[in-house]
């Protein structure tokens, strides 16, 4: 099975000319299903099932690896001699070499990692594999940092006050600016690397934490409000749209890696613009919404719902499913529904809904997009719909 994105690599390869791809495109179309074929989010995660026998592989040798690294450091810095501490110097120094542990252990794991993604997404291009690969190698990196950093947080500093209560904030900001700056670099250098497009996950990712973890420090734990974290949230999440959006901006036609790229973006964008905007319109965390509130809620999702078909993207819809979900629910219950027919009619309808979209995206789509600029800039935001 290939998709337009192979084709495209084989001109670019070379091996077909760009006539010859055009031809075989309009082959393919006539043939089969187009709405499969122009789709600008055909995953490839497997060329087939040998690929996830392959990461089941990766997993379970990288979670043996990261044992083995843990007790082999373990049983070097005799840890399991200092087990029971007798007196305060002997506490600081057991906790000073649990600190090695968790800055040393992660490092053969991150080598490791990184040699097979050397091979499985460097020459093989398998992405599935890659994904889990670039998992590790950041997860590694980050807490390899975390234990770096923590090496130079003196017992005093774990402590307030006069009365020496156990106060660790700010060992766990100075920890976490060092593991979401490593994930960072670490993400960074797998994209420059390698061009993985999941890594551009994992760096958004880390991006957010630093912004996150840089809130948290400024207005203190008992300062982060839901308002706050709402606010920070959705900001986040909208500069990562931006980005995506730049990068679907270079790909019109979602024909290149670029749509890859974007597409991860978008996933990482998703979930914290719908849980900023939720904390900021229903501000009760995860409580359950009034009538009024969750009508609120509900058009804001139908917009975004809106937004995302103008985009070509199912981002926005599918991480605003459970709030839309709830929302409705509420809607559905105040009625006058209630108990299991308020489940069963909100399930209908959700579920219709998504099966609507599904099959007919590209109709939809190109109802939506008469409201919508198709030339110039905003044209590239908003492709047109082939016909």
């Amino acid at each position: 099975m290939f998709d337009r994105t192979d084709i495209r690599a084989a001109v670019e390869a070379g091996a077909i000319s760009d006539e010859g791809a055009k031809r075989f495109e309009a082959f393919l179309k006539a043939r089969n299903d187009p709405d499969r074929m122009l789709d600008p989010e055909n995953l490839r995660f497997l060329t087939n099932f040998n690929d996830v026998f392959l990461t089941i592989g990766i997993v379970v040798l990288m979670g043996g690896l990261g044992f083995l690294s843990a007790i082999t450091m373990i049983d070097l810095m005799g840890l399991p001699r200092m087990a029971d501490p007798e007196t305060v110097a002997e506490a600081s120094e057991f906790a000073n070499r649990i600190k090695m542990v968790v800055m040393l252990a992660p490092l053969p794991l991150l080598a490791g990692a990184w040699l097979l993604a050397e091979y499985f997404t460097g020459r093989r291009r398998l992405l599935l594999p890659s994904m889990a690969l670039s998992f590790f190698v950041v997860w590694a990196a980050s807490v390899s940092a975390a234990g770096l950093v923590s090496q130079f947080i003196s017992d005093s500093q774990m402590l307030a006050g006069a009365d020496g209560e156990f106060n660790p904030f700010q060992a766990l900001t100075s920890m976490g600016y060092a593991g979401f700056a490593a994930a960072t670099l670490a993400s960074a250098a797998l994209f420059w690397r390698f061009r993985l497009p999941f890594s551009l996950f994992l760096l958004a990712g880390s991006i957010a934490g630093l912004f996150y973890t840089a809130v948290v420090q400024a207005a203190g734990i008992q300062g982060v409000t839901l308002m706050l974290g709402g606010a920070v949230t959705l900001a986040v999440g909208v500069g990562t749209l931006v980005a995506a959006i730049l990068f679907d901006m270079k790909d019109p036609t979602r024909s290149t890696r670029n749509s890859d790229h974007a597409f991860w973006l978008h996933m990482a964008a998703a979930p914290q613009i719908i849980f900023g905007v939720r904390a900021l319109v229903l501000g009760s965390g995860f409580d359950e919404a009034s009538t009024q509130f969750a009508t609120v809620m509900l058009i804001v999702l139908v917009l975004f719902g809106v937004t995302s078909l103008a985009i070509n993207r199912r981002a926005l819809i599918v991480s605003g499913l459970v709030t839309f979900t709830a929302s409705l629910w509420v809607l559905v219950n105040n009625s006058g529904w209630g108990g299991l027919n308020s489940l069963m009619l909100t399930a209908l309808i959700v579920g219709g809904s998504i099966v609507l979209l599904g099959g007919g995206w590209r109709t939809v789509r190109r109802t939506v997009l008469k409201v919508f600029p198709q030339e110039g800039t905003l044209g590239r935001i908003f492709p047109p719909e082939p016909a």
